[in-house]
């Protein structure tokens, strides 16, 4: 089953899902290093997400810490694309003009237009 996260990414392409789904620990390591920065580091331990709209994610650092799925939580929508506001620089930050997430969502948004009003 294909599951789209609330900024247009979809789960089984997104490499912390595939470490957490294939229990990949070399994996894990990897993206730790390639995620952690100055501000905010990461650890093997915090490479674990089934999905941003799973409850679980509230107890994950990815989950906990991203601003798209915290603004689409306060606004009760599951994903941006349901959003009456979307586009926004919220989302225009995290998926920019032109991304496969960004069509993605901008498809969605399009199919649901009528729901919105």
């Amino acid at each position: 089953m294909e599951t789209v996260s609330c900024c247009g990414i979809m789960c089984n392409e997104c490499p912390v899902y595939i470490a957490t789904e294939r229990d990949d620990d070399t994996m894990r390591k990897y993206l730790a290093h390639e995620y952690s920065t100055e501000e905010r580091k990461f650890y093997p331990k915090d490479i674990s997400c089934c999905g941003c709209r799973t409850v679980s994610a509230d107890c994950n650092k990815f989950g906990k810490g991203c601003g798209i799925r915290k603004c689409c939580k306060e606004r009760h929508v599951m994903l941006c694309a349901e959003c009456k506001d979307f586009p926004c620089e919220k989302i225009n930050e995290y998926s920019p003009e032109g991304s496969e997430q960004r069509f993605r969502l901008e498809e969605m948004h399009n199919a649901c237009k009528e729901l919105l009003k």
